[in-house]
């Protein structure tokens, strides 16, 4: 399996690459080229990347390089915050799922109507912990360890010197 990916990107004379309201000193890319550029890592295995600018622009490729690190920087940085934030979230759900399992388990015998709805109620939160640890940060995961790929791409203007 090849480890290197080439991602093209075309700009027209009308396109332009960075988002609306970032200063010069801090470019960004634009969110369509972001999303584009991480569209083109079907998978979060590549190690090489390379990303070609290609169109008859002025943009420079210190400025598309500064734009590609810091968009990829700051995506990467929210999304490992997310990623924290679920971690919590999930621990705080069991321990609530927990909590309720064993109100629960006292309750049972005394009242079987409450405890039943404590059992489904200990379960959904059991289980919702279990959607997010499992699910979403899974996908989170992917996403930051693409950015990581990214930041670390060789970014060239037109062709390679």
């Amino acid at each position: 399996m090849d480890s290197k990916l080439t991602i093209k990107v075309y700009l027209e004379e009308t396109d332009t690459p960075f988002a609306s309201f970032y200063s010069s000193d801090n470019l960004h890319l634009s969110p369509e080229l972001e999303d584009f550029i991480l569209s083109k890592l079907h998978n979060a295995k590549r190690k090489k990347i390379e990303i070609y600018y290609f169109g008859e622009n002025n943009f420079d490729e210190i400025s598309l390089k500064t734009a590609t690190f810091n968009s990829f920087s700051n995506l990467k940085d929210e999304d490992e915050l997310i990623y924290n934030r679920n971690i919590k979230k999930t621990i705080i759900l069991f321990v609530i799922g927990i909590i309720i399992g064993i109100i629960y388990l006292k309750l049972s015998s005394i009242h079987a109507y409450i405890g039943g709805i404590l059992s489904i109620v200990s379960w959904v939160f059991i289980w919702s912990g279990t959607e997010v640890y499992f699910f979403e940060n899974l996908q989170i995961k992917q996403k930051i360890r693409k950015c990581k790929y990214l930041l670390n791409a060789k970014v060239y203007k037109n062709a390679p010197e």
